[in-house]
């Protein structure tokens, strides 16, 4: 099974309203077949469309800011139309907020939410396919957040660091893994690494292949580092 990591968007959380480019989102892929979507948010869908034909039917949500979440709660009901029944995972911190919040409105179809998706609030591994499992990473963030490990039985294969600040603790349990998509902008702060943090830690790890998302829009991408853009696609090498 060949195993790549595929680029939806990179937007910042004011990029795709003043921008019009897709929020920042990743697609797990297996032979080429999109099973896994990293958030929803603002235009991801539409990428999904565009750069993988269809909207994968497990989605990750790693938070429940709207350029992660925001279109969650349209997929879900058209999904349904078309009789699909997506899993949405989440830390059991985000799967509350977006029971609570984000997916109020499907309130007023008068149907249950699990209508609509089965919720997983993953406090442990969660199973993508047979060998293939993902673990949560908690994030630095002001809402609730988090990472994520691929794994291969017990061999990690990629890390996604989401939305987080930089962190030593953190960035040194991603980079466990081979392959890491962190999410970094020109400047840091509570919410976000900064490019110089970023680039000075993984001066460290010359043999891990590093991909940077988050930064907003190309114009914005880190001299540098290397960024991930959208339509860009890596391999992971095979699974089981």
């Amino acid at each position: 099974m060949e195993l790549s990591v595929c680029c939806l968007g990179t937007g910042r959380g004011a990029t795709a309203v003043w921008e019009g480019e897709p929020s920042s989102a990743v697609a797990l892929l297996f032979d080429g077949r999109p099973v896994l979507l990293v958030d929803v948010g603002f235009g991801v869908v539409r990428a999904c469309r565009h750069w993988l034909g269809t909207v994968p039917d497990t989605i990750l949500v790693t938070h429940n800011h709207s350029d992660h979440a925001a279109e969650l709660p349209v997929v879900l009901p058209l999904a349904a139309a078309a009789g699909r029944r997506p899993r949405v995972i989440g830390a059991p911190a985000v799967v509350e907020r977006l029971q609570r919040h984000r997916l109020h409105e499907l309130r007023s179809t008068g149907r249950p939410l699990a209508d609509f998706c089965e919720l997983v609030a993953a406090d442990g591994p969660v199973t993508l396919a047979e060998g293939l499992t993902i673990t949560l990473l908690r994030a630095r963030h002001s809402e609730p957040s988090c990472g994520f490990m691929l794994w291969d039985g017990d061999r990690p294969l990629l890390a996604y660091g989401g939305d987080s600040a930089f962190s030593t603790a953190y960035y040194a349990r991603l980079f466990e893994a081979p392959t890491v998509i962190l999410d970094a902008r020109a400047t840091g702060n509570a919410e976000h690494a900064g490019f110089g943090a970023v680039a000075a830690y993984i001066a460290a790890y010359p043999d891990t292949v590093v991909r940077i998302t988050g930064y907003g829009t190309r114009a914005q991408a880190p001299a540098g580092l290397a960024a991930f853009a959208p339509g860009d696609r890596l391999s992971l090498g095979t699974g089981p």
